[in-house]
C-alpha cells in the first residue's frame, strides 16, 4: 500500500513582542507491504521498493533554516536472516544523486523488529537540487525470504518566513512612531515661531 500525505506549511506568529513568521512544512510517506522471494533478473530475494514524489524546497516561502527526517519502521521476518532497508530523497533520475540517504540492517536473531531513526540535515543539501521537477522519495526493503514491513517517513522543512525581514518588531515600530511624532511637532513649532517673527 502506498500513501502520501502532505501537510502544507502552517505559519504562526510568535508572541506579540517576539520575531514573527516562522514556518514548518511537513510531508509524510508510508511504505507497507508483505513480500515473498522472487526472481528479479537473476537476483532472487524478497525484494520490494517504490518511488513517491515529494515537494522540493520552495524559496517563495522563505529561507530554509533546517531539514529533518524521521523514519519509524516495524515488521516481521525470518529470525535466521537479516533484513535490509534503504531510503532516500533525491532529484533527477538516480537515487544515488540524493539530498538524503540512509541504509539499515535488522540482524538475524529475532523474528520481529522496530526502530525509529531521526536526523537533522544541512539545509544546503536541499536548496541546490537538479533536474526538477523530478523529486522523489525512495524506499526499499530486502531479505532472503518472506518479510512484512511498515515504514513511515516524515520530511520537515523549517523556514524563516520571507516576510520576516520586512516586518519590524513592535518595539522598533513604536520608537519609529515616537520619532516621527517628535519631528512633526517640532516642525509645527518651528513654523509657528517663524510666522510670528
Amino acid at each position: 500500500m502506498i500513501k502520501l500525505r502532505k501537510v502544507l506549511a502552517v505559519f504562526a506568529c510568535t508572541a506579540a513582542l517576539g520575531p514573527a513568521h516562522a514556518g514548518l512544512l511537513t510531508q509524510e510517506f508510508v511504505s507497507e507491504w508483505t513480500v515473498s522471494t522472487w526472481d528479479y533478473y537473476g537476483d532472487v530475494a524478497a525484494l520490494q521498493w517504490h518511488y513517491i514524489p515529494y515537494l522540493p524546497w520552495d524559496p517563495t516561502l522563505g529561507t530554509l533554516e533546517k531539514v529533518s527526517v524521521s523514519t519509524a519502521v516495524s515488521g516481521t521476518k525470518n529470525a535466521l536472516e537479516d533484513l535490509a532497508i534503504r531510503y532516500s530523497f533525491f532529484t533527477g533520475w538516480s537515487p544515488a544523486a540524493y539530498q538524503f540517504y540512509d541504509a539499515r540492517v535488522f540482524a538475524s536473531g529475532a523474528s520481529s523488529f522496530a526502530d525509529l531513526f531521526e536526523y537533522d540535515i544541512a539545509a544546503s543539501n536541499f536548496v541546490t537540487p537538479s533536474y526538477l521537477p523530478q523529486a522523489n522519495y525512495y524506499f526499499e526493503s530486502r531479505s532472503a525470504t518472506t518479510h512484512q514491513i511498515a515504514a513511515r517517513t516524515t520530511l520537515s522543512y523549517q523556514y524563516a518566513s520571507a516576510t520576516e525581514v520586512a516586518v519590524p518588531e513592535p518595539s522598533t515600530a513604536a520608537l519609529t512612531a515616537i520619532a516621527a511624532c517628535a519631528l512633526f511637532l517640532g516642525r509645527k513649532s518651528w513654523a509657528r515661531t517663524t510666522r510670528v517673527g
